[in-house]
């Protein structure tokens, strides 16, 4: 392979070949790198062999999987009423199959049910079952208690017990007619009103044949709507989500406000500090500054222009030092100046600058300071007060001196005893301090520190918890019934215009108040004009008053019609009638009958419910009256009426006389119409808190009667002009509306069934429920949950024009019934819904009467109950009446005013299911007995049976009639009818009829899948039971393959077609309990057994319909959730749950199971592309179901299933299968007892001490026995290895899973999350093994508030890197690329120095076609460098990424240096070396984190002993980066989440479309804030603000947590390895890690820790920081300098002692002579920050080195040494350097200024290397920043040529040559640096050879980026000669290339003239008020480059209007000459 691949490079054109070839190595090696998923345990038998071992481990509950978590709750359904009703009859049918889904528990339906939740577990679930045939009735008696009656079965037989243990087949009671129970009370059924009660029928029905009461269909429906609800209760589910969903922790974490610097108000100065000051003000007042004196000024005596103002302060510090403060006023904010009276000499007066001034003269090379009072007073005054200062300061300084003589004599008493071994403990004899603060150190020990780092902790993931991320739950509903906008409608009253005075009263009483003339029949309905169709039944209400009332009957119809006995038997006739064997329907409630009947006359007020509201839906009002004669003369005085009383008394008069006679004859008189709701809104259409009338009331016309009609004009209601022809009537009826959402008051349902807010004694108005008419849409349809079986009857019209039987036949009024038989005596059933005033049910109605109409039209409504079980017998009878208007027409007293003119009948069943179409019926004359039997042909023809019978018009059929039926245990569809029908046969056969062939099943089933949708959905639950029935009862493979289709398509239908889901999962949740059939002879069979069985034969892709593939992938959620319910059902019932995991299912079902999974999977790795969401759903749902097979299956049997998944997927794999693969694994990982499925244990095999190592890494041992946590190491190990978004994906799935554990109540006592961290350990390594891709953050150049910059920039870094004290220890670590792993053995590694751009030094090993494609890493058969174009490579640009492979097996061998992650289940993995992201980085370090935290100490000693050095350092390393990416960057830097784009599902079922993938988070909590609509800027920066300041608040937090952290590590570490760390490499690292925590700037809260530990550092460990180089001591003493001036007092205050303690530690370790390296450090750390441009000359500064004074003098131990004096000289020095540079402050906006003030006080230091070298660093980097490289080459070479002569000076090298060499370069080298001169203070500095090189290396760099080639020449002539003699050729090759390419490149600037070195630029200055002494003065600017004239003019208009302000700068811009005097 290596050889072709080798050859073929050569070959031009071959590029093709060598891409095939690369990918071919790189196929074979991601083969090669698949993971190997590990073989689990067989976990039950693990456990049983541990069991002792588990039960005495102390943290046993972590390690028990609850016994109680599972268990079924049985739920009462929530009634609406507590009535009772005939469905309370019915025992569950079926009992042939012994199956719970008819186990016989009639539900008690007492209203007080709903509370009572009995929960069933797995002990009583038998109980369910107990009761065999005994039925028991439950009603609330009186009280409200439950008490049942049980009646024993009439055959005799006694209620046998059903238990499962004998699984008796129960064949021989084939009907159930026996089991009725007696009603409790008779009167329940008839109307207390009649002789006998009408439910008599009902009870003596049993002496009839045996046929079944009703249907299987009605029964079953009505076990639905009766049986309770069965819930499977997860005792923990709550915690079976991800972590968001967890229930809140019990004590809420309260994030403490941390107190940062950072967050500081930069202008106010600390509080605590004004105040101590306070106390030491000696003078304060107004002072004018001038400018400072400069003798050799021009304009010396311009008066007080250049003077100012500004507010002094003179105080003395803490140690006595005088100081003089300048603020710009009287608010104490920072300083201006600051000046140290301990270098004034003298104070003069200088009258010569003004009458009030005097100058302050300084020491040596301090300019003096020039001040004038404003009055006399004040100038006298200060004058005193600074001499008396100045007087004491010199008492002092003479004082000091005289000691200093006397030392050496004293000194000899003073010194310990010589015999004493000299001790370095910083702290020692600190305790006899005179200080408190010191004392109190004194007593710290390494453990009080540790002890006081446990108080106010946080958890890691404090406030990860955000609820908005919660997965919405399954907040199904159980169903219900649904009601739309609910409107109660009360109707107040009628008035028409027409009215007369009332009759009965006595003459005068009242005379004048007018009455209605007669009573009106009214009715209202809904009707909806769109639609064209009635929306809500008739509701019929009495309006009349009562004197009216009165005149109406009570009847329904005349006795002589209700008694008129048809049919009569003719002599001749021998035939039998047909009679059903018995109607069985409900009677009125008891309840009911205890009302008053004056409730039912007055019923005014109904309940609307509307389920979809819009404009065109009206409520119409139908007005009839007593017959009397045509509609036009009836309302003739109506309209004619006027005042005349007398018109009224008249038609009073008619209309009572007509009652009299004929009243119960009815005519349409009326109607009115008005629209319900508004247009475009569906608000009422009306106040709902005030009345309002129907004013137009419309007389009807005869033609526009049928509803048809109606519909039509209420279509052009809204147009006037259509309906101004129709009449009007003057009247109005007064309504209310109003919505309402309680419960109906004092209500009844529509069948009358009194609700539970009704009572019988209540005096509030009854309110009825109407019934609402199902719409065509299948979204207004729901599943039934009510018994209800209503048929409504609409009589339409007759044609009797040409009838010539009757003479008389006008007036035609049809009756209708409903009859059971047509025997000579049959009677019509009670069971008509009566009209207010009759009784609530009646036999008989009749229509309203058309007067003179032999052609009548009708818009009635009649509404009945329909018999339970309809027979072929039940009929409508309708019975046809001519009524004689004639009142005047002599008769006999008792001749009747109608006439039978014929009849007509209509049965209500056809092909045994009742039948809806509109009727015609032929009209028959008379009736006689049988007429059921006359079977028409139509035509007139004759008839073929039946009696002799005369019909009307030869057979035309003349009447016809519609139906609507409103019922919940019948059904007019088709195919739902014939599944029942065969069911029936099929299941309930028994030994009458032969069962059907499997064929015609399949046929049937297969018909069902056409069953209409609303259908559909409003049986859903009954057919979905029946199916299940059927699945477990049926043998044959056929039907239950046709069944599962059946299933699978009704799921389709719902949830695709209807989108109604939750219908499905309510099923699932609340109503499905599992059916199972058993018998002795055959296995039980179970549904989750059947659906295991048929689904992978159905789902195998060799013999399958696609289609159902996809819909089964798409809903296969449910179908998962039924076999879980089923499993958890059989279980529970059957008590296995008890029983080992192992023997809880048959064999065959385990193998099931592993056969469905086995077929599934592979849909999901293939058909991902095409398949989207059906694939994901397909996941999701599997992931659910192996997940809760972990509840119920064999746990090894489980992973085994989850092991088989996993292999199906392969590093490499597109991007969607690894978001399916962690999807998977989230879920298992969120089974609520995760943790006890892990086993966290460490097992001691043979109480051998356990191979810890094999606990650390993910060894197979690991992998095994902790399955999920190894499973999900492994595959983010992996994970790390793949693209961003698959990286982040994983990561931010096991962070969940961390801060779930964190959060999980039930884990918060001690030691239990060091047990699950133990799950984790490996983790630690992985970290490890990513180090070098961790993001470092070296980009950026963040700065701390007081301008220091921050640590982690890269200014800093470099800065550090050249800093004198740095620069002694390049060799010692890669303090500046913190990632650069350290060479280790074995370990492969990129190393690239940052330094140099051209030098990548790669170390490779093997595999050479890595080298062979340049450098891009291939990662998993992916090229990185196509991967990372994106984000990820925003690290990588620069460098060439090359993958290292890890050599496994290698490293596992090193016994000392564990390759922590290498793991054996791993092979080789070309790794990658792109950087992580800043969010990637984090989720990897707080896993890291949580491990380090949470770990027990052993475990983590044990992990570190197991480390060497290297590791160390890497483990060190990480700890760094922590502080470093959780650093708090204030509450002004915080980032907001710009969108938070995790966008959760809204339903658990329904999936956003897989195209946006969930993109997971960066940071931490990402605030949800969701788009605002508004604009309004204000608002949004208000919700802003306040994310922000919570965002801070929680970052701040995470910050100081994350501190402590690491604090604990370290201080372990210290604690257990002290003896190891003396001259180990850890230790520099260990002191760099304490280091950053002050680089970073942390919390007062953490930083009093902080500085503990560094305490405690120094005290153990001073060897390392003042042996051997001074770096690591130069670091401490510059962060503890910059935390001197802090803005926060307390960190002061602590970093002074510290700072105190490490000078003092320095004394005792110099054997108490000198604190040298400290004096230095401290020199030059106060330099550099002067460097920076920290104004390091303010009152805060000044204070803290006044405390370290105070310690010293303070300090007992240290009297008499001359430790204090030392202090005091080292203060005063930095006071000089201070006053030195106070003038860089002024500057810091003016960079050219700048530079000159950093180049004089290079100057100034030029005998102190340390000093210059700094100054050097710091100009060079200046000049670097603005962009001038030259002038940085030349910074660098002066440094070069300090060093060569430093090293010349100290001798002992090889150079032959000084600064005299650099002369070529640049002649003012050598005479800049031949000054050195070595003094005592130079001791410390090292530089080496070797640095002399990397520094010249550096100035080669940076003359080639200045494109001063020629000089390269020369420099190289110095370091080509250090090559040589080590004979480096790999260098010399690097160097004389870079030669080589610079003389190439002199050719070509040379040629082309393109070179471009700078553009100077002439400056005149003019402004003698602002400028002072630059007034006039011209300067030349050099600008970088091609700067333009534009560019450099507005740089500088821009600096100095930021420094004088805005509207006082010029610019002039034109070069001719200037006169002085014109300007301004």
């Amino acid at each position: 392979m290596e050889r072709k691949f080798t050859r073929g490079l050569n070959k031009p054109g071959m590029a093709a070949q060598l891409r095939e070839s690369v990918s071919q190595v790189m196929r074979d090696s991601a083969a090669v790198s698949k993971p190997l998923v590990v073989e689990p345990i067989d976990f039950e038998a693990f456990i049983a062999k541990n069991k002792t071992l588990i039960q005495n481990d102390p943290q046993r509950e972590l390690l028990i999987y609850p016994a109680d978590d599972v268990s079924e709750i049985i739920m009462p359904r929530k009634q609406r009423s507590n009535a009772k009703s005939v469905a309370d009859r019915f025992e569950p049918p079926n009992e042939a199959i012994v199956c719970p889904l008819h186990g016989s528990m009639p539900l008690g339906s007492n209203g007080h049910s709903h509370s009572q939740v009995s929960r069933q577990g797995s002990l009583q679930s038998n109980g369910s079952y107990q009761n065999g045939h005994s039925s028991s009735t439950s009603l609330s008696n009186g009280n409200g208690q439950l008490s049942r009656k049980s009646s024993q079965c009439s055959n005799g037989s006694t209620s046998r017990k059903l238990s499962h243990e004998s699984y008796e087949s129960a064949l021989s009671s084939t009907t159930l007619r026996s089991h009725l129970a007696q009603p409790e009370e008779v009167d329940e059924y008839g109307d207390g009103d009649e002789e006998h009660a009408a439910g008599e029928d009902v009870i003596d029905g049993t002496t009839a044949g045996t046929r079944a009461e009703c249907t299987r269909f009605t029964r079953q429906a009505l076990y639905t709507y009766r049986a309770k609800n069965h819930l499977i209760h997860y005792k923990y589910s709550a915690y079976g989500g991800n972590c968001h969903d967890l229930p809140s922790t019990s004590p809420g974490e309260e994030l403490l406000e941390e107190v940062y610097e950072i967050d500081a108000d930069q202008d106010r100065i600390d509080e605590q500090m004004t105040r101590s000051q306070a106390d030491t003000i000696t003078k304060q007042g107004y002072l004018l500054k001038g400018p400072d004196s400069a003798s050799d000024r021009m304009f010396a005596n311009i008066g007080n222009k250049s003077f100012k103002r500004r507010y002094c302060y003179l105080r003395q510090e803490i140690d006595g030092t005088y100081m003089l403060e300048l603020h710009k006023d009287e608010k104490q904010g920072e300083a201006k100046a600051t000046i140290v009276m301990d270098f004034c000499t003298e104070v003069v007066q200088n009258p010569k600058r003004g009458r009030f001034c005097f100058e302050l003269r300084m020491t040596a090379g301090h300019k003096s300071f020039t001040l004038a009072a404003e009055n006399e007073q004040d100038f006298k005054d200060w004058l005193s007060k600074i001499s008396s200062v100045l007087a004491q300061n010199k008492a002092q300084e003479e004082k000091r001196n005289a000691s200093l003589e006397r030392q050496p004599q004293t000194t000899p008493q003073l010194q310990p005893p010589a015999m004493e071994p000299p001790t370095f403990g910083t702290l020692k004899g600190l305790d006899q301090s005179l200080h408190p603060q010191l004392m109190k150190y004194g007593r710290e020990t390494d453990h009080s520190i540790a002890q006081a780092r446990r108080e106010q902790r946080r958890r890691l993931f404090a406030c990860y918890q955000s609820p908005g991320k919660a997965i919405a739950g399954d907040n199904v509903e159980q169903y219900r019934e649904h009601f739309g906008t609910r409107i109660l409608l009360s109707c107040r009253s009628l008035r028409f215009r027409l009215q007369c005075l009332p009759t009965d009263l006595a003459d005068g009483a009242g005379g004048d108040q007018l009455c209605q003339v007669e009573p009106y029949i009214t009715s209202l309905a809904l009707y909806d004009a769109k639609a064209g169709r009635k929306l809500s039944e008739s509701f019929y209400f009495n309006i009349n008053e009562a004197s009216a009332a009165q005149l109406l009957p009570n009847t329904p119809v005349p006795a002589s019609v209700a008694g008129c006995g048809v049919p009569r038997r003719s002599e001749s006739d021998e035939r039998n009638a047909s009679q059903a064997p018995h109607s069985l329907f409900d009677g009125v409630s008891s309840e009911l009958l205890r009302c008053p009947r004056q409730q039912f006359q007055q019923l005014r007020q109904c309940l609307l419910s509307v389920t979809a509201p819009h404009s065109d839906i009206y409520l119409v009002l139908r007005i009839e009256k007593v017959l009397q004669c045509s509609i036009a003369q009836a309302a003739e005085p109506y309209v004619k009426a006027a005042r005349d009383a007398k018109l009224g008394q008249k038609v009073h008069k008619a209309a009572k006389s007509c009652a009299q006679h004929i009243g119960h004859y009815r005519q349409p008189f009326a109607w009115a119409a008005r629209p319900l709701f508004k247009a475009y809104s569906h608000e009422l259409d009306v106040d709902p808190q005030r009345e309002f009338d129907f004013n137009t009331i419309y007389r009807q016309e005869l033609p526009k009667l049928k509803d048809e009609e109606l519909l039509k004009l209420l279509l052009d209601y809204r147009k006037p002009e259509k309906l101004s022809k129709l009449t009007i009537i003057p009247g109005s009826l007064r309504l209310q509306l109003q919505l309402l959402d309680q419960t109906t008051p004092c209500g009844l349902s529509k069948s009358l069934a009194p609700l539970s807010s009704f009572s019988a004694s209540a005096k509030q108005p009854l309110t009825l429920e109407l019934a609402e008419f199902q719409g065509q849409h299948e979204r207004d349809a729901f599943p039934y949950t009510n018994f209800c079986n209503h048929l409504y009857v609409y009589p339409l019209s007759l044609q009797f024009d040409s009838q010539k039987i009757f003479s008389r036949a006008r007036n035609i009024t049809v009756v209708v019934e409903l009859r059971d038989g047509d025997g000579e005596y049959s009677k019509p059933l009670k069971c008509i819904y009566g009209r207010p005033g009759q009784d609530l049910l009646v036999s008989q109605i009749a229509c309203p009467v058309l007067h003179h109409n032999v052609t009548p039209t009708w818009y009635e409504e009649i509404k009945l109950r329909l018999p339970l079980g309809l027979f072929p017998e039940h009929h409508l009878l309708f019975s046809f009446y001519h009524v004689s208007c004639n009142l005047s027409k002599k008769r006999d007293a008792h001749a009747a005013f109608e006439t039978p003119i014929g009849y007509a009948w209509l049965p209500l069943l056809q092909k045994n299911r009742i039948c809806l179409e509109e009727k015609l019926l032929p009209v028959a004359a008379t009736l006689p007995v049988g007429y059921l039997s006359i079977q028409p042909l139509g035509l007139g023809k004759g008839q073929n049976c039946g009696p002799e019978i005369q019909w009307i018009d030869n057979q035309r059929q003349l009447y016809s009639v519609g139906l609507r039926l409103d019922s919940t245990v019948l059904t007019s569809d088709q195919h739902l009818h014939n599944l029942f029908a065969h069911c029936e046969r099929l299941l309930e056969g028994g030994k009458t009829g032969a069962l059907p062939a499997e064929m015609e099943t399949c046929k049937i089933l297969k018909a069902a899948h056409a069953i209409d949708m609303r259908s559909l959905i409003n049986f859903l639950p009954t057919l979905l039971n029946e199916l299940f029935t059927l699945l477990v009862h049926t043998q044959s493979e056929e039907i239950g393959l046709n069944v599962i289709r059946l299933l699978t398509n009704i799921i389709h239908l719902i949830s695709d077609e209807a989108n109604r889901t939750e219908l499905l999962s309510a099923y699932v949740k609340y109503v499905f309990h599992a059916p199972y059939y058993s018998q002795q002879t055959a296995r039980t069979r179970t549904v989750h057994g059947e659906l295991c069985r048929h689904l992978p034969y159905l789902l195998n892709p060799s013999n399958t319909d696609f289609l159902i593939v996809n819909k089964f992938m798409r809903y296969s959620s449910i179908f998962f959730e039924l076999i879980v319910k089923s499993m958890a059902q059989h279980l529970l019932a059957t008590g296995r749950i008890r029983m080992l995991r192992n023997e809880r299912f048959p064999k065959e079902y385990a193998d099931r199971v592993e056969q469905l999974i086995k077929v599934l999977v592979p849909y999901i790795t293939t058909r991902y592309e095409d398949l989207g969401e059906e694939t994901q759903q397909l996941n999701r749902s599997l992931a659910r179901f192996v997940r809760q097979c972990l509840s119920y299956m064999d746990r090894g049997f489980v992973f085994k299933l989850i092991r088989f998944y996993m292999e199906q997927f392969a590093p490499g794999d597109p991007r969607v299968l690894h978001e399916y693969k962690f999807n998977f694994l989230q879920e298992i990982c969120q089974h609520e007892h995760y943790v006890p499925l892990n086993l966290p244990f460490v097992l001691n095999p043979k109480n051998r001490p356990p191979e810890l190592l094999q606990h650390f890494t993910l060894s197979e041992q690991f992998c095994r026995q902790h399955y999920l946590s190894g499973l999900l190491l492994r595959e983010l190990k992996s994970s790390l290895n793949e693209v961003g978004h698959v990286r982040r994906h994983a990561l931010a799935i096991f962070k969940d899973l961390l801060a779930k554990h964190e959060l999980d109540a039930r884990y918060q006592q001690r030691g239990q999350l060091s047990r699950i961290a133990l799950l984790y350990v490996p983790w630690l390594g992985i970290v490890m093994d990513n180090l070098h891709r961790i993001d470092d953050l070296s980009e950026s150049g963040a700065c701390t508030p007081n301008g220091h910059v921050y640590a982690d920039s890269a200014s800093y870094t470099k800065r550090l890197s050249c800093s004198s004290s740095y620069v002694f220890s390049k060799d010692s670590s890669n303090f500046g690329s913190l990632t650069s792993t350290p060479r280790s053995k074995n370990r492969l590694t990129m190393h690239i120095d940052q330094p140099s751009p051209c030098r990548t030094s790669v170390h490779i090993k093997e595999h050479n076609y890595l080298a062979a494609i340049a450098g891009s890493a291939i990662s998993n058969g992916v090229s990185n460098l196509s991967l990372n174009s994106n984000s990820d490579s925003g690290h990588s640009q620069d460098t060439t990424t090359i993958g290292a492979y890890t050599n496994g097996e290698t490293d596992v061998a090193l016994r000392n240096g564990h390759n922590r992650s290498v793991s054996v289940t791993h092979a080789q993995i070309p790794s990658r070396c792109d950087k992580f992201s800043a969010g990637e980085s984090k989720d990897l370090l707080l896993g890291f984190l949580f491990i380090v935290k949470h770990l027990s100490q052993d475990q983590m000693v044990g992990w570190w002993q197991n480390c060497n050095e290297t590791e160390t350092l890497q483990f060190l390393s990480i700890l760094d980066l922590c502080l470093l990416q959780f650093r708090y960057v204030g509450k002004k830097n915080v980032t907001l989440a710009t969108d938070a784009r995790v966008t959760r599902p809204t339903k658990a079922h329904t999936l956003p479309a897989r195209t946006a993938p969930p993109v997971l988070e960066n940071g931490h909590q990402e605030p949800s804030t969701g788009t605002l609509t508004q604009t309004r800027e204000h608002l949004l920066e208000d919700m802003d603000m306040s994310a922000r300041s919570q965002q801070a608040l929680y970052e701040s937090n995470l910050a100081t947590e994350v501190g402590m952290i690491i604090l604990d590590c370290l201080g372990l570490y210290v604690l257990q390895f002290r003896q190891l760390l003396a001259d180990s490499l850890v230790l520099p690292k260990l002191a760099r890690v304490y280091l950053r925590f002050l680089q970073l700037g942390q919390s007062e809260r953490l930083s009093k820790h902080v500085f503990a530990a560094l305490r405690a550092f120094i005290n153990n460990y001073s060897m390392a920081l003042f042996k051997g180089n001074a770096m690591l001591c130069g670091q401490m003493v510059y962060e503890l300098l910059k935390a001197c001036d802090s803005r926060l007092v307390d960190i002061r205050h602590e970093s002074c002692a510290v700072l105190y303690l490490l000078m003092r530690s320095n004394f005792e370790f110099s054997g108490r002579k000198a604190l040298t390296r400290v004096h230095l450090q401290v020199i030059i750390s106060v330099s550099q920050m002067i460097g920076n441009v920290i104004g390091l000359n303010n009152a805060r500064f000044q204070e803290s080195l006044s405390i370290i004074n105070s310690y010293a003098n303070s300090d007992k131990a240290m009297k008499g040494t001359g430790f204090p004096l030392e202090v005091k000289d080292l203060t005063r020095r930095v006071r000089t350097v201070l006053m030195a540079t106070a003038q860089m402050q002024a500057h810091h906006m003016d960079p050219e200024r700048l530079l000159e003030l950093q180049y004089s006080l290079a100057n100034s230091y030029a005998s102190t290397p340390e000093l210059r070298h700094t100054w050097l660093v710091t100009m060079a980097r200046n000049h670097e920043q603005n962009g001038n490289l030259s002038e940085a080459a030349c910074c660098h070479l002066h440094i070069a040529a300090l060093m060569c002569e430093y090293l010349r000076l100290k001798g002992g090298c090889t150079l032959n040559w000084s600064s005299t060499a650099f002369g070529k370069i640049s002649r003012n080298i050598p005479l800049d640096e031949q000054g050195l001169k070595l003094d005592a203070g130079a001791q410390d500095s090292q530089y080496t050879e070797q640095m002399l090189l990397e520094q010249l290396k550096q100035c080669a760099d940076f003359l080639d980026r200045a494109e001063r080639f020629e000089c390269l020449g020369e420099l190289y002539k110095l370091i080509l000669p250090i090559y040589e003699r080590a004979r480096s050729f790999i260098e010399l090759a690097h160097s004389y290339e870079h030669l080589t390419q610079a003389y190439n490149k002199i050719v070509e600037v040379n040629r082309s003239g393109k070179r471009m070195l700078g553009r100077f630029y002439r400056v005149v200055f003019y402004g003698m008020m602002y400028f002072e002494e630059d007034h006039a003065i011209e300067y030349v600017y050099k600008e970088p480059k091609l700067t333009s004239l534009s560019e450099i003019s507005e740089r500088l208009a821009k600096q100095y209007k930021e420094k004088f302000g805005a509207d006082v700068v010029k610019l002039i811009m034109d070069s001719s000459p200037l006169t002085q005097l014109k300007l301004n």
